[in-house]
């Protein structure tokens, strides 16, 4: 019990083990994800609808959490910009008289996320990672990409009043053009020029950091109020009191839908920021426990949503920097927490002075790395399928909106899987010239044998939603090979070597195949049978009947040459006979 206890505390484990060495790389990586961890929270306040305390109360919760619950060195816990738009996007649809009450539904939900996550955690779903495919992800990702940026160009323009959807947002910029404040754009265009110049050739600097300070320097002590430029305004300075939000009003089933999918949003986001950082290493990521991480993700967001935030999540932009600083082990996260800290107590005024138009600006940049067009083009060259799966998804988050778009990226991902279940593909195998081995007859010549046999493996396992499909192909195969190649297929082998599961359905389609074949006069064989299908088949009694014998584990090339032989000598004995 009390090791079961000590396992929810990482930090108890790599703290024993922790090489005093390592404390200088941890120190540099925490302050400097820490210096751009303010900026971008903050910006993604706003993204949010939300003040930018909010962004920093999130991060602050997120970073101390992480640094005892976390399971990974490089992984940076806060608030990203995929979850923020889809916060802000949802709740933006619901009527709220007082604005205190969007934040506090905006906790509410961080709350609910961290719920889902506990719960996810108990029951071992880790496996809803999988659940949004990398195709539909990048989709997503580059939908959500235009949906934010067009969200900001209003606010790098100056011109007040956008809102809703993408084309809504266009359509009254378009209507309201003689508007824009030429100083605040020629800001924000500034500000992105740096941010995209600094990324490419000062990449290890906090840049966003920089690029906020001079602005705020400027606009703090010069009185340059009669410039038009929207400021960010007054930010309370001190630490969050520990409140449960008040539960709300209106759609408590979009709230719970919100909650649901931000869930799995941020868990994908922070797994798929480990899994792409692993990739730079040579340890494959093995200290990243994927079932703990549901636990620290909701421990994360729980304290969030307490400390008046909302969802968090992993980044991979600050989770990228924090590997490239020489981050050794989670403790970076407790000072870049220190850093939040610092900020809250001393800082805040400081940053009221930041010009609204730089948050927009840090905000574009950062979702760019959101759209993926090499990738887009890979799925566009290797499969057609995958391209339009990544297309949907992206069409659905642009016309749609974020929540609905995730939906109908998550539906596409469960559809494929089924699909792809429903389906499986059945190929036909051929003895490899010079070896005793049956490989894809489309990738391997294979030798002359018997124009009697047929020999097909089905890749995948056979159930009840897909049995009746696979018996069907098989019959049409051979009634293929019969009348294309003038054959007699007298025996099917069957390859189940990568039927990994068969469930009774299947089983029992299996016999029906048995009673079909045997009624064409074709023999059925199994090959390469591996034990959890064998003891289904020999548990419902059906061993015999698929001449299935204890002991007795045949190969293809046994079954073909046992069949050979007994065809072979059966007709010498004709022969002799006459």
């Amino acid at each position: 019990m009390l090791e079961n206890i000590k396992g929810l505390f990482p930090i108890l484990k790599w703290a024993k083990e922790y090489n005093k060495d390592f404390l200088r790389f941890d120190i540099i990586a925490g302050i400097t994800v820490g210096a751009i961890t303010i900026p971008e929270v903050i910006a993604y306040s706003s993204l949010a609808g939300l003040p930018p305390e909010a962004g920093l109360y999130a991060a602050l919760a997120a970073l101390f959490v992480y640094f005892i619950f976390g399971t990974s060195n490089q992984l940076s816990v806060g608030p990203t910009s995929a979850l923020s738009i889809l916060v802000g996007s949802t709740i933006g649809t619901l009527s709220i008289a007082n604005p205190s009450n969007f934040w506090a539904i905006a906790s509410f939900v961080g709350l609910l996320v961290g719920v889902f996550s506990i719960i996810a955690w108990v029951l071992h779903m880790e496996f809803i990672v999988r659940l949004i495919s990398k195709t539909v992800l990048t989709g997503f990702s580059a939908g959500a990409a235009i949906y934010i940026a067009i969200t900001q160009i209003s606010k790098l323009m100056g011109i007040d009043g956008a809102t809703g959807g993408v084309f809504s947002r266009i359509f009254y910029m378009a209507g309201h053009i003689n508007e824009i404040n030429i100083i605040t754009l020629g800001i924000g265009i500034i500000s992105i020029v740096y941010l995209l110049l600094s990324e490419k050739y000062l990449s290890k600097l906090p840049n966003a950091l920089f690029i906020v300070a001079i602005p705020i320097i400027l606009f703090s002590v010069m009185d340059l109020s009669w410039l038009g430029v929207s400021l960010v305004g007054n930010i309370p300075s001190g630490l969050p009191m520990i409140e449960f939000p008040e539960l709300p009003g209106g759609d408590l089933t979009l709230i719970l839908n919100l909650a649901l999918f931000c869930f799995i949003l941020s868990y994908v986001e922070g797994m798929g920021a480990t899994k792409t950082l692993a990739l730079k290493e040579d340890n494959d990521n093995n200290s990243v426990d994927n079932n703990k991480e549901l636990f620290a993700l909701g421990i994360s967001n729980i304290f969030s949503g307490l400390l008046q935030g909302f969802p968090v999540g992993g980044s991979l932009s600050r989770s990228a920097i924090n590997e490239e600083s020489g981050v050794k082990s989670p403790l970076s996260n407790l000072f870049s927490g220190l850093i939040v800290v610092i900020v809250l107590l001393f800082f805040t005024q400081f940053f009221s002075n930041l010009p609204a138009t730089v948050l927009a600006a840090i905000i574009i940049v950062a979702v760019t790395k959101l759209f993926n067009l090499k990738e887009l083009k890979r799925y566009y060259r290797i499969s057609k399928k995958e391209f339009i799966y990544a297309i949907v998804t992206l069409t659905g988050v642009v016309f749609l909106g974020i929540l609905q778009g995730i939906f109908i990226g998550v539906i596409i991902s469960v559809l494929g899987i089924l699909y792809n279940i429903y389906s499986p593909k059945i190929v036909e195998l051929g003895r490899v010239k010079g070896t005793r081995l049956y490989k894809n007859i489309k990738f391997h010549e294979p030798e002359k044998t018997s124009p009697n046999i047929l020999i097909l493996r089905i890749e995948g396992a056979q159930l009840f939603i897909n049995s009746e499909n696979i018996n069907l192909e098989i019959l049409k195969r051979i009634k293929e090979k019969n009348e294309k190649e003038n054959a007699n297929i007298s025996v099917l082998v069957l390859d189940m070597g990568n039927t990994d599961y068969l469930d009774m359905a299947g089983a029992e389609n299996l016999e029906v195949l048995q009673d079909i074949l045997a009624k064409k006069g074709v023999e059925l064989r199994l090959a390469h049978i591996n034990s959890p299908v064998r003891d289904i088949l020999w548990k419902m009694g059906l061993n015999k009947k698929l001449n299935m014998y204890k002991g007795i584990y045949p190969t293809i090339d046994d079954i073909v040459y046992n069949w050979q032989k007994k065809y072979y000598d059966g007709a010498n004995k004709e022969d002799k006979k006459e």
